[in-house]
């Protein structure tokens, strides 16, 4: 391309190059290419068939991520991967998740080979469950790479999982605590030095804590590791999906300080939400009087009947919250009156006397309508919603600053003033849903909530 000699061309060309920059670099930011990670997958003990498949499936929705999925040797403890006969496989990928449990493979060789591709194509790795397991031989290599030693585990039952470091950017939307569905804790025997623990289980045959997640480096080589995951419902689980993408986005190194995916490797579900409602039953959740206020059709919680309080009693954080974000969808019949407390506790009857409630009505003739801190800051007559139409409540408690949302757009911010007495304040507790009276039918669906460190 000839330009002429005109001054103000001159001008106008480097204009648009010096201000065409940062557009540039935006658009580039946003197309960053989805991580390439190789699965490893496969062996003795597990259900690999199911769980490769909840792994890419629920990781995918929550980071841009392409998977290669090396499944070979189906149930045998001996099989080896084809693609690790050489080293040069490592060059193809960001990022390998072992996910597998080879546990009687003792070729020396061939574990020195691994790890050694690993080292020098600096490729990070997820070690998931019995992935800490494999390679048990005369040589300690897949040990020191993974960062902890381990050869045994306690008999099968749930266990409290702890976090340990709410403030790392893995752990950031980590409950403080979780009871998992189903379990096998690993009885870790040693850390290497440098592994960092981030979560750690009391385990009832040994009578000591063990760590169920750590990070790691080996010789410059990032490594997260978790020993959760060996039956399908504790894989599948919301809590664990989020920790496993937030422990491979900071292995590969595109994890924010703040534990949101870096630009670019954002997915369509954001991360650390969790279900709190298995869509079937009531399950980890407790009614007050007039139990037969709150009924399960069709996926959702239908609530008709008198006065009652349906309380969150389930596995994470066993319903005490402190800094949370909540949202539900909600569905209003005409005239009915209900609501969401926050920061409550249990009580066999009466209206709530702890925390605060989030209002819910469009036409029942209380004047505080959806939106309303109720009687603390309220949205007087208009609602932001009409009756038969769904849509979603979002509830931010963050330190003293309260923040509602309907259908992302908010409606009510409050900042509780520190000398703020009683018991209808901020403190600490559960959520719970409200059957008002007789005459107000509600439905709610999709309950998940996502907490902050305290």
């Amino acid at each position: 391309m000839k330009f002429n000699d005109n001054p103000l061309t001159k001008v106008l060309v480097v204009s648009i190059a010096i201000f065409s920059i940062p557009v540039l670099a935006t658009a580039e930011l946003m197309e960053q290419p989805p991580l390439n990670v190789l699965m490893i997958t496969g062996g003795g003990w597990h259900d690999y068939d199911t769980q490769k498949q909840i792994l890419e499936n629920e990781i995918g929705k929550r980071t841009q991520i392409e998977f290669t999925i090396d499944h070979e040797g189906g149930d045998d403890a001996e099989a080896k991967i084809s693609r690790h006969e050489n080293s040069d496989w490592g060059s193809e990928f960001d990022l390998v998740l072992y996910n597998m449990c080879y546990s009687q493979v003792d070729d020396v060789e061939w574990i020195e080979r691994i790890v050694d591709t690993h080292v020098e194509y600096q490729l990070p790795a997820v070690m998931l469950h019995c992935g800490i397991h494999n390679y048990r031989s005369d040589t300690m290599r897949w040990f020191e790479f993974a960062g902890a030693r381990s050869h045994r585990h306690e008999s099968h039952r749930p266990f409290t999982v702890e976090n340990m470091e709410p403030g790392h950017p893995v752990m950031k939307h980590f409950p403080r605590t979780w009871r998992t569905p189903d379990g096998e804790l690993y009885e870790i025997a040693e850390l290497m030095i440098g592994a960092r623990p981030l979560a750690r289980a009391y385990g009832v045959d040994t009578d000591l804590y063990h760590p169920v997640a750590w990070v790691y480096e080996y010789e410059g080589v990032r490594v997260f590791n978790s020993t959760l995951g060996h039956h399908n419902t504790t894989m599948g689980h919301d809590v664990n999906i989020n920790l496993v993408t937030a422990g491979l986005l900071w292995a590969a190194g595109k994890l924010e300080d703040d534990g949101t995916p870096a630009p670019g490797y954002e997915g369509e579900a954001e991360l650390g939400w969790v279900s709190i409602w298995d869509n079937e039953t009531l399950d980890g959740w407790r009614a007050s009087e007039n139990t037969e206020s709150f009924q399960v059709e069709d996926g959702k919680i239908v609530v008709d009947g008198p006065r009652s309080h349906l309380y969150y009693e389930g596995p994470v954080n066993s319903g005490d919250f402190i800094n949370f974000e909540f949202k539900t969808d909600v569905y209003t019949y005409p005239e009915a009156n209900s609501g969401v407390f926050f920061h409550t506790r249990f009580q066999e009857e009466g209206w709530p006397q702890h925390g605060y409630e989030a209002q819910v009505n469009a036409t029942h003739g209380d004047r505080r309508k959806t939106g309303s801190l109720y009687a603390v800051k309220d949205v007087m007559d208009d609602a932001p919603h009409d009756d038969h139409e769904w849509y979603n409540y979002h509830i931010i408690v963050n330190g003293r600053d309260i923040t509602f949302k309907v259908d992302g757009e908010v409606v009510m911010e409050f900042t509780e003033p520190e000398d703020r007495e009683g018991t209808i304040s901020l403190d600490r507790g559960t959520i719970a849903l409200q059957a008002h009276d007789p005459n107000s039918r509600i439905y709610f669906r999709n309950l998940k909530i996502r907490t902050h460190p305290d």
